[in-house]
């Protein structure tokens, strides 16, 4: 079995058990989907840190209503009219600055455009880490969602990875090689959604449901044996 096999595998039995990611299920992708304009895509992201999707909707939501989800808006806006907006994401404080910063300096680096910078992976993933508040778990889910053939690793998908043997060690960067090595470059973003809804509803970190697990005979986790 070559790695792309693998790779194909994967994703099949991952179609038939979630089928197609709805709406609502990921704030990245419903953004992309509706206004394919990084800037937006990214904010949500940076807002979906250590909450649940619900609440980054929420949240995002509430920012848009009240200031606008615009690099200008947020540039000029109150960084506490910021927090305000998005506290129910949790985090507020920090969010906020990495959202105005970034805001900011789109506005004086860019010239106002965050996709100027967007067409070389390397450099824009530079650019975006080099603002406290956005790392590359952040920087790889815009990019994705924005066409690059990256496919990001969150905490589910480091679990994941780690059971199956398909990676030996936690390093974001060994992870995410290890994974595009196996998924074709056409399928990463999708893998990277359905690998996500697996970490959330049965490879769970704590008492995972290894028995309803349609990647259970590839798997080296110990309970599954």
């Amino acid at each position: 079995m070559n790695e792309w096999t693998l790779g194909d595998i994967i994703l099949k039995r991952l179609r038939e058990r979630f089928g197609k990611i709805s709406s609502g299920e990921f704030v990245a992708k419903d953004i992309a989907e509706s206004y394919k304009d990084p800037f937006k895509i990214i904010v949500g992201v940076i807002i979906s840190q250590n909450t649940i999707e619900s609440n980054t909707f929420k949240a995002y939501n509430e920012l848009e209503r009240r200031i606008g989800v615009e690099v200008e808006k947020l540039a000029n806006a109150d960084i506490k009219d910021i927090e305000e907006s998005i506290k129910v994401a949790g985090l507020q404080d920090s969010k906020a600055r990495a959202i105005k910063t970034l805001a900011e300096r789109i506005k004086n680096e860019l010239n106002g455009d965050l996709s100027n910078i967007l067409k070389d992976y390397n450099k824009a993933r530079n650019w975006l880490t080099s603002i406290p508040g956005i790392g590359v778990k952040t920087a790889d889910v815009l990019l994705a969602n924005m066409g690059a053939s990256v496919l990001p690793v969150d905490t589910h998908i480091k679990r994941i990875a780690i059971r199956l043997g398909l990676a030996e060690k936690k390093s974001y960067e060994h992870i995410r090689k290890n994974l595009e090595r196996i998924f074709r470059p056409s399928i990463r973003l999708e893998a990277h959604l359905l690998l996500i809804k697996l970490g959330r509803e049965i490879c769970k970190a704590r008492n995972p449901q290894c028995k309803s697990c349609p990647l259970r005979d590839i798997c080296k986790h110990p309970q599954v044996s």
